[in-house]
């Protein structure tokens, strides 16, 4: 119970949660987490053994039982669809989980992405050979060759605004055509036009079309024509086009996708499942001056929930896109909602189909990167220039790219996966970043302050004696460095009390990295090899971490270290005394450098 809330009403005693399994294992009636069904799915019509099945589709039952997404339920369950024929068509067919062998499953999956995820499900089967279950448990690495990311080409600023201006035209043409048969449809209601005047016959189709969804068709025939009063008092435009006098057509649903994205660079899947958002009036008007849209975006996981709000400053902002997108979507929500199917999903349209059931929304399956091509295809076909690359992946990229911070992710997303990865973005920034670089170096040699004793007596050890002759060191600070008693993950620290980093007379309290900026610092030969891997392991976080941070956090010790190593050893030695780092002591560094040493 919340501070302010009340307490939450518990269910009945006997209360127990619907089975997502049907009695006869092979039907899936998935829920999400909030309650809501995930869709349905039958396997009693696939091919093999109903034992073979059942076990599979128990596995799917168990995996998905995390997933909140109708979509990844639709993959999943047509991929093991596929697995059932595949797997009946195979000589001799595979008809039980014991004969799934590692040699059959590298053959049925291939290189074949969505086919390889299901390993998920099929590694739940008991019955699995085991050699196969360590297979599919084991991480498959991709080719040093596929490694690593493509780098991204960003839109100009340029094409961005013409692509953003050929989707708004779009949307345009379609909701005032939409509010033009909108009106002839409410006058012909309010009986402002009267039988026998022009408008009628086109008044009482659409208003059959408003409230089935769907034109005037002849009901006996075979296949439901369209009847000619239709056909004629839509001026024989076709049925695809009189379904678009009221609602919006796919292509023109996809135009809106991208006018959203180009805006406010939305995922598709977060466009798929957005509702119609809340709005609170302005003070001196009655349209809505700011819309407050809930995205939700799976792949966030606990932060998937979030708001963004849009304020309508007119032409060319994001909040008047917004608008604009409702009105072309709206009389298909009404009609929904007059046929007991209501909705709240924003992009809802025609598929230009006959029936109603091809009014819907685009949430499920590939529908709206479909529609986003049937767009782009008929605007080139019209005659736009639109730049290539116009989907929905690009297009958030550049968004993202231009906008300049974080939307709908993390900052640190923001700049590893959008900005990092854009060849523009990395170009532009080259000259600061090589420019903090180099500061960095300057001061790093400027500041190198630790002490090498790497010479050896006759037998080959350091002694205490050498170590403060040559560190300028007490004898006794230095039989306690040889004998190891102040070691630290780099060197050996001789006054701990009295860093140059911390407050004279209490411990030192800073990263180990500055050891090597600290005058308190000695090390000897043996330590060598341990900094040099420490090196090494620097290098290695440098392509794992974005510039930014690299210049901000890890520089200055990698110039500082870099410029130690090179005073003090040669390049060919150092791979020599990189393998002589035992584990333990690579342990160590990699714990220094996550900074779980830090005081």
């Amino acid at each position: 119970m919340s501070g302010r809330g009340r307490r939450a009403a518990l269910p009945p005693t006997d209360y127990r949660k619907a089975p997502v399994l049907d009695a006869d294992g092979l039907v899936i009636r998935p829920f999400s987490g909030a309650g809501k069904p995930l869709g349905v799915y039958d396997f009693r019509d696939s091919p093999g053994p109903i034992d073979f099945r059942r076990e599979l589709v128990a596995g799917l039952a168990a995996q998905g039982r995390g997933w909140g997404s109708e979509d990844t339920y639709q993959t999943n369950a047509s991929t093991l669809r596929l697995l059932f024929r595949d797997a009946a068509a195979t000589e001799p067919p595979v008809a039980a989980t014991e004969q799934i062998t590692v040699e059959w499953w590298k053959q049925w999956t291939g290189d074949i992405h969505v086919r390889r995820v299901l390993a998920a499900v099929v590694r739940r089967a008991p019955r699995l050979p085991e050699a196969t279950r360590v297979f599919l448990q084991t991480p498959r690495r991709r080719p040093p060759s596929r490694r690593r990311r493509p780098r991204k080409q960003a839109h100009t600023r340029e094409e961005l605004r013409r692509i953003r201006d050929a989707a708004a035209a779009t949307v345009r043409a379609g909701r005032l055509r939409i509010a033009a048969n909108t009106a002839v449809l409410q006058r012909w209601r309010a009986g402002a036009i009267e039988r026998g005047e022009g408008d009628w016959p086109l008044g009482e189709v659409l208003d059959v079309l408003a409230r089935t969804g769907d034109l005037l068709r002849y009901p006996n025939s075979a296949d439901h024509a369209v009847t000619a009063y239709a056909e004629r008092a839509c001026g024989f435009e076709g049925n695809a086009a009189s379904l678009s006098r009221l609602f919006a057509t796919p292509a023109e649903i996809g135009t809106a996708a991208v006018l959203l994205i180009v805006h406010e660079a939305w995922n598709l899947s977060v466009l798929k499942k957005m509702d119609v958002p809340t709005w609170w009036p302005s003070a001196d008007r009655e349209d809505p001056a700011v819309h407050q849209v809930d995205t939700d975006k799976a792949r966030r996981g606990r932060r998937r929930h979030a708001s963004n709000t849009l304020v309508d400053l007119g032409e060319g902002s994001s909040g008047r896109a917004l608008r604009h997108v409702l009105e072309l979507t709206a009389p298909a929500r009404t009609t929904l909602e007059t046929l007991g199917r209501p909705t709240t999903k924003l992009l809802v349209g025609h598929r230009g189909l006959g029936g109603s059931e091809n009014l819907r929304d685009h949430a499920l399956g590939a529908a709206l990167d479909r529609a986003i091509r049937r767009w782009q295809q008929q605007v080139r076909a019209d005659g736009v220039d639109l730049p290539a690359r116009v989907n929905s992946q690009a297009l958030r990229h550049s968004a993202q790219a231009h906008h300049g911070r974080a939307r709908n992710n993390t900052q640190a997303t923001h700049e590893r996966d959008y900005q990092l990865q854009d060849e523009d973005v990395r170009a532009a920034s080259r000259g600061a970043v090589e420019l903090g670089l180099a500061q960095a170096v300057a001061s790093a040699r400027q500041t190198v302050a630790m002490r090498l004793v790497a010479r050896a007596d006759a037998e080959g050890e350091v002694s205490a004696e050498l170590v403060a002759k040559e560190a300028g060191i007490d004898v006794e600070v230095a039989h306690r460095i040889v004998a190891g008693r102040l070691r630290t993950p780099v060197a050996s620290c001789a006054d701990f009390l009295n860093s140059d980093h911390s407050q004279a007379g209490m411990p030192c309290a800073v990263s180990f990295l500055l050891c090597f900026a600290c005058r308190n610092a000695v090390a000897t030969g043996r330590d060598l090899p341990r900094i040099a891997y420490l090196h090494q392991a620097l290098e290695s976080l440098r392509s794992a971490v974005t510039s930014a941070v690299w210049a901000a956090d890890w520089a200055t010790h990698h110039a500082r270290i870099g410029d130690f190593l090179t005073t003090y050893t040669t390049t060919d030695a150092r791979p020599q005394l990189v393998a002589a780092v035992a584990d333990s002591e690579r342990e160590l560094i990699h714990a220094m450098l996550e900074r779980r040493l830090d005081p």
